[in-house]
């Protein structure tokens, strides 16, 4: 078997088979974005496993974390709720269906505007949350590995990725940047 099949396949050895494959192509920044890449998946995997022994899946839990950082009282529009987890408005009910089912979020009147309701985290799903918080700092600290305790390399290796994610923000037209709320039409503000 081709060792660039492999799912262990380093990023700088992808990167090294393009440069042979398409040597006319300049490939200066594709083994970082591999990297990074491969960075994103190991972290997406470890939040699904905190989901998972939560009994969540990872969409849940990204948006129990957004409730319960927005402080008290823990409250989201449902329009923030489907734009946040970048699904439609009735993907976003059912998802939030099924959390109330869960006991992690109920909904309540709108005291703002009586034809709408707001979507709050209980008790139950303030629990689970803090509880996953605590394992996500656990494991992104000691995911920093021999960088843990050395403030100068951690300091260069932020201002890095955010010259990192400049240039990629320079590359994505604001309508689709993945990273920035959308402007919601009036139809959408009224759920």
């Amino acid at each position: 078997m081709n060792e660039l099949f492999s799912p262990t396949a380093s990023p700088e050895a992808i990167a090294q088979a393009w440069m042979r494959e398409r040597p006319d192509l300049d490939h200066t920044g594709l083994s970082v974005a591999l990297r990074v890449r491969s960075l994103s998946m190991l972290i997406d995997q470890s939040l699904s496993e905190i989901a998972a022994s939560l009994g969540l899946d990872h969409k849940e839990l990204i948006l129990l974390f957004a409730l319960r950082r927005s402080g008290k009282p823990y409250c989201m529009r449902p329009t923030d709720v489907f734009r946040l987890l970048k699904v439609t408005s009735g993907a976003a009910t059912y998802r939030v269906d099924k959390m109330v089912e869960k006991g992690v979020v109920d909904r309540v009147a709108d005291h703002l505007d009586r034809r709408s309701q707001l979507i709050r985290l209980t008790k139950k799903g303030k629990t689970a949350i803090d509880s996953a918080a605590t394992q996500l700092a656990a494991t992104s600290t000691a995911g920093l590995g021999e960088l843990l305790g050395d403030t100068a390399r951690l300091e260069q290796l932020h201002e890095l990725l955010r010259s990192l994610e400049d240039g990629w923000l320079k590359l994505t037209p604001p309508g689709q940047n993945p990273l920035v709320h959308q402007k919601i039409s009036a139809d959408d503000a009224a759920d």
